[in-house]
């Protein structure tokens, strides 16, 4: 049986994080056309939420490089209200979603204000 290529490898990844935006609610979500080369504001369109890079590993143990953050974040535009998500997977098909601490809490904070201002029976 013949490996896989990196971008194939890759593209697996990017199909199964486009669905989930899908399954969300972006019926556009999508591969970036020539995901991975530079021009494309991430690895996924069609949703207005995150900027996401996805990164599919062969190894069972993942490591977050800093620089890749750094590019990732970088590429968000300024003034924008999309924010960075870096989405992992290993080879055993663990998949993780990675981002800043203070993004996780005002998503956090902003579900908890729906949840607090909407009447008691919709909770």
């Amino acid at each position: 049986m013949k490996d896989k290529s990196t971008v194939e490898f890759g593209k697996e990844l990017e199909h199964f994080i486009a669905q989930k935006f899908i399954e969300l609610g972006y019926p556009n979500a999508k591969r970036s056309k020539g995901s991975g080369n530079q021009g494309q504001l991430g690895d996924i369109t069609g949703q207005d939420a995150f900027v996401v890079e996805c990164k599919n590993r062969n190894t069972e143990n993942i490591t977050l490089k800093q620089e890749v953050w750094d590019k990732l974040c970088a590429e968000v535009p300024l003034h924008s209200k999309r924010l960075p998500l870096y989405i992992l997977r290993n080879k055993n098909q663990k998949t993780w979603a990675v981002m800043d601490v203070n993004d996780f809490f005002d998503i956090l904070l902003a579900v908890k204000d729906k949840l607090d201002n909407s009447p008691s029976d919709m909770v």
